[in-house]
């Protein structure tokens, strides 16, 4: 089930500048890599990024490179988040590749030796730990601040919120227009929107992607999503062993052993097992497209809520233009509203929200040749100035707190400001296993293979087992993949 792959093949590659070579031997110390006509050290810089085109940055870029006589940057775009990690580490691996690399908030943890932190000198614009913390939302501070140094920079950051149909919602919910906020209170409304029938998907209407990992594209984030919310503990104080799925105390009022872990599997997996009355997704709704996953019934007005990101709008927008030009009926763009992740109690009550944060921060190579110049220019990629720039291009929400009142207010975009203030990750050591983990856990429940509290507990071991290789170099002969 492991989808890195070996070969490389971009979809898509975009330069800024010309004559460049992208992946070259790095010069050991800051040594000249030539020189201009009026003997200016010259400098080359070279980003890989994922997703952002060149023009996101284009300006920003060209002002540093304007400010800095001998500085050449050069932009690479790859769409292929697989293909794209697995060059990094190859070419990280050979002393090669760029200088400045985009990485998952969840591959820090396992790869932070492989940057070059942030230097006590030479930088032009004053960061520290304590200035980051002052600067950055919270969590890209629990994300990127590791051993008391800073590893990287946020230009963004995303968090999972609630895509819903405003028709179906106008249509089926009395006295309200949006989805509920509260997770028991949404459970409720779920009930109510779900049209069973005897289509082929056997639902009219289903309310919300969940309960399953094999159709769903954020099927693990909602989980991850839920555990955070229920306040689960994910690593012992040591760091080396998963307790996610252990006892963490006791349930207020009842007296009984509190697994939160397992209460948010159960929790989630319930929207997919024909036994509990929330039942509203199965195998069948994303039958006539499994490609799209729950994209394609949301388009088609067959499903009412989804989970996603901020990118996931635009993904919507051309599946709608996709089932106009096949001669269907998709639902009307400006019937999409968005909403923010349901809690599990009101914050009026408690004073507490919590959201999901992935989001790619950019970081710098310990194989830079450069590397003063190159974090000066991830500080100026992420002043105040060049984050608006880069937000009005890209409609990404921003990383920065005093951009964050701003953009809350927007009418679309600004549930992802406001998510960010309370975005929380769990700092998933090897995010491709866990990931794989944890879609098998939610299967092996709705499949009726196993109890949520045993697919989880199997979950844990593999984990841990993972952790073991990895961390403590032991067990270096067994397959974790296959523990049971």
């Amino acid at each position: 089930m492991k989808v890195i792959k070996k070969t490389i093949v971009f979809a898509l590659l975009i330069s800024i500048s010309f004559g460049f070579s992208g992946c070259r031997k790095k010069n050991q110390g800051n040594t000249s890599t030539g020189t201009t006509t009026n003997s200016v050290e010259k400098k080359e810089i070279v980003i890989w990024n994922l997703f952002d085109n060149s023009d996101s940055l284009r300006g920003q870029i060209q002002s540093f490179e304007s400010s800095h006589p001998g500085v050449d940057i050069t932009y690479k775009k790859f769409v292929n988040i697989e293909e794209y990690w697995s060059t990094i580490l190859n070419e990280l691996a050979e002393g090669e590749g760029p200088d400045i690399f985009a990485v998952n908030n969840n591959w820090l943890r396992k790869h932070y030796k492989k940057f070059y932190p942030l230097p006590l000198e030479g930088i032009e614009i004053p960061m520290n730990p304590e200035i980051f913390r002052q600067t950055f939302f919270n969590v890209a501070g629990e994300d990127l601040i590791i051993e008391n140094q800073v590893m990287g920079i946020p230009l963004s950051i995303d968090t999972l919120a609630l895509y819903y149909n405003k028709e179906l919602f106008g249509d089926s919910i009395i006295n309200s227009d949006e989805p509920a906020r509260t997770w028991e209170e949404l459970k409720e409304q779920v009930i109510t929107l779900t049209k069973r029938d005897n289509s082929p998907e056997r639902f009219g209407v289903s309310a919300i992607s969940m309960g399953r990992a094999d159709n769903i594209l954020r099927a693990n984030d909602i989980l991850y999503l839920l555990m955070v919310q229920h306040e689960t503990k994910f690593y012992d104080d040591s760091g080396l062993k998963t307790i996610f799925a252990n006892k963490q105390g006791i349930a207020e009022g009842t007296g009984k052993a509190y697994y939160p872990g397992v209460e948010a599997l159960d929790f989630y997996t319930s929207f997919g097992l024909p036994s509990y009355r929330n039942y509203t997704w199965n195998e069948f709704i994303t039958g006539r497209a499994p490609d799209e996953k729950e994209i394609n019934p949301f388009v088609r007005g067959k499903t009412a809520m989804i989970f996603g990101y901020s990118f996931l709008y635009d993904q919507l927008k051309g599946a709608i233009q996709g089932q106009i030009k096949t001669g269907g009926k998709p639902i009307a763009l400006e019937d999409i509203g968005i909403a923010p992740a349901p809690q599990l109690y009101k914050y009026e009550e408690t004073g507490k929200q919590d959201a999901y944060a992935n989001y790619f921060p950019l970081v710098v190579s310990r194989n830079t040749a450069h590397p003063t110049e190159a974090w000066n220019l991830l500080l100026y990629l992420s002043s105040a100035e060049s984050l608006q720039t880069y937000h009005e291009k890209t409609n990404k929400p921003t990383s920065r707190k005093d951009m964050g009142d701003a953009q809350s207010i927007q009418p679309l975009w600004g549930v992802f400001a406001r998510q960010a203030s309370y975005a929380k990750n769990l700092q998933l050591f090897d995010n491709e296993n866990f990931n794989e983990y944890f879609a098998e856990a939610i299967q092996s429940v709705v499949k009726g293979k196993k109890t949520p509290t045993e697919a989880l507990q199997l979950t844990q071991k593999r984990a841990n087992c993972i952790l073991d290789k990895t961390k403590s170099n032991a067990n270096q002969d067994v397959d974790c993949d296959i523990l049971e």
